[in-house]
């Protein structure tokens, strides 16, 4: 355990020298004045709320899931390449020990990052409407849980190929596995008429995760009730999932000739 938390740390280190943390403040100060800008076209103020929320959340998501695929598909080759991995390695280290500490490391980052902008986003739609509102917490951690599930995917992935097929793979796997029943039932099947592609998306979902599970904006946006015990679900689901794909990595991983 203590390797893995040496790591990780190491890992946060290196996305601090390598001024990935920039994009974040970024970010926070677009989050900060979205509000702002959203107010400019004169509408009522829980219109304003509404519509705030719903542009900041969607643009949290977005930034976390671009953060993910490139984070999680590049941290492994990346250390292959610049040959740093052979020091630790050298080490009385499994290899499984140190893609938990790349993993673990990575997702700090994302959550951190997740839960600054979420922030940024009250404070800036408060500065408005005079209002801070908690829920808001609750999206950030239903898109920070599905940022660590695609970390896990694309680390796995890039054990396996290069760092830019490897984003694919997990762009596809987010794209997918995000895709509601709804979609593939009116958009492929009765608007498109493709039955065939329609039923390849639906069997293909049975062995996906299920990005839906942490997409509360819609009951964030809307105030509506999001029991503590979904919570406790979410997290159990993406952990799940996150243990499944860093043990598909560790066992490609042992095997790989570096």
């Amino acid at each position: 355990m203590r390797a893995i938390l040496e790591i990780a740390r190491l890992q946060l280190l290196e996305n601090v020298r390598r001024q990935v943390h920039l994009i974040t403040v970024f970010m926070a100060f677009v989050m900060l004045a979205l509000p702002a800008y959203v107010n400019t076209f004169s509408m009522g103020l829980q219109a304003f709320e509404l519509a705030a929320k719903d542009f900041g959340l969607t643009l949290l998501s977005y930034y976390g899931v671009a953060m993910a695929l490139m984070l999680g598909s590049s941290v492994v080759p990346r250390d292959i390449e610049r040959k740093t991995i052979y020091p630790i390695l050298s080490r009385p280290v499994a290899r499984v020990s140190y893609l938990a500490g790349q993993f673990l490391g990575t997702a700090v980052l994302l959550v951190g990052s997740m839960f600054l902008l979420a922030t940024a986003l009250g404070l800036g739609i408060a500065g408005l409407s005079q209002y801070f509102d908690p829920a808001i917490y609750a999206a950030a951690l239903g898109y920070s849980l599905e940022c660590t599930v695609l970390v896990a995917a694309c680390l796995c992935f890039s054990t396996l190929a290069s760092p830019p097929l490897a984003g694919v793979m997990g762009l596809f796997l987010y794209v997918v596995g995000g895709m509601s029943s709804a979609f593939t039932r009116f958009f492929l099947r009765e608007d498109r008429g493709n039955d065939t592609l329609a039923n390849l998306v639906d069997g293909a979902k049975n062995f996906l995760p299920n990005f839906d599970v942490f997409r509360l904006k819609y009951p964030v946006v809307h105030d509506i009730y999001i029991y503590p015990s979904y919570h406790f679900y979410e997290f159990i689901y993406a952990m799940g999932w996150v243990t499944l794909f860093l043990m598909l990595a560790g066992i490609r991983f042992e095997k790989r000739d570096l």
